[in-house]
This record gives structure tokens, sequence and C-alpha cells, in this order.
């Protein structure tokens, strides 16, 4: 079964991928080969696929932000993947962000970029007070959203890895 997940800047395709988990509002789905047509957004933004590398079952999670997900039997792929020979289940899954959690990534790594992240947000909102911006007004200051959503999405993936290693 193929699976792509894409982002603005980041790609991972997997060929040999046997199941994919995704949460949604309505359940948990596991996409299988052959699984039915489907498509929807991922509820609650984890993401484990389950692959067949050199006859060893590897588990791997990915922490996702605002992502949708493609579930497609079409044959000859889709029209956005037609460069993957795809001749089964193509699993396709774009995100605003992703972090791919396995045991080498680092809580002490990830606490630092995310107290970076604290300390640009708070230097750019008051750079905004100091320049008599409202800060609540969205139109005025779009960077501090942009940093503002770095931050929530670093605290959901500390959460996950805090989970994953405990």
């Amino acid at each position: 079964m193929l699976f792509l997940l894409a982002t603005p800047e980041y790609n991972n395709v997997q060929s040999n991928t046997t199941k994919v988990r995704v949460h949604l509002r309505s359940g948990i789905a596991e996409i299988f080969e052959q699984h039915q047509d489907l498509m929807g957004k991922i509820d609650n933004n984890i993401v484990e696929i389950e692959t067949n590398f050199e006859n060893k079952l590897e588990k791997i999670w990915f922490v996702l932000q605002d992502a949708v997900f493609i579930v497609s039997n079409e044959k000859g792929g889709t029209s956005s993947s037609s460069t993957f020979e795809n001749e089964g289940t193509g699993v396709y899954i774009y995100a605003k962000r992703v972090k791919e959690i396995n045991s080498s990534v680092s809580i002490e790594e990830l606490s630092k970029q995310y107290d970076e992240k604290v300390s640009l947000f708070e230097m750019e909102k008051q750079n905004l007070v100091d320049q008599n911006i409202d800060v609540s007004d969205e139109t005025n200051n779009s960077k501090l959203m942009v940093i503002k959503d770095e931050v929530d999405f670093l605290k959901k993936v500390m959460a996950v890895v805090k989970d994953f290693k405990g």
C-alpha cells in the first residue's frame, strides 16, 4: 500500500505500508490494502502507520496540524499522485505541519524549540503593544498569529512525545 504524507516543508512516501490508523470524528479508521475510497479530516492530529521493512514490522507515528486524508484504490494513480505507479490502495495525507515521533525525538530539544517560540511570541506581542496596535486585531498581527500557531503545535508534539516515551 502506498502512503504519502505531505506538508509545505516535508514529504514522506512509503510504498511498503501495511496499515494506516487515523482518528476521525466518527471513530478510528484502520486502512489496509483494498480499503474503500474514503476521505476526511484527521480529528486528533495523530497518524500511526505500520510498514514491513526487510521482513520487520515497524510502527511510525506522526503528529500533524490541520490534516486531511484521502484513501484511493484508483488504478494508475490519482490526478494528485500520477507520478507514483499506484497499483493498489493509496493513502494520501496533506497537513499544515508534521513531526515524526520516534525513539530519537528528544524532549529536551522540543522544549528548547518551544521556549524559543514562546519568547519570540512574547517579543512580537510586546512589539505590537509598543506600536499601540491591538494584539487581538488579527488583521494587524498575522505574524503573531503564525507564531502562536507554531507554539500550539509544539505544545501538542511535546504532549504526544511524553505519552510515547512514558
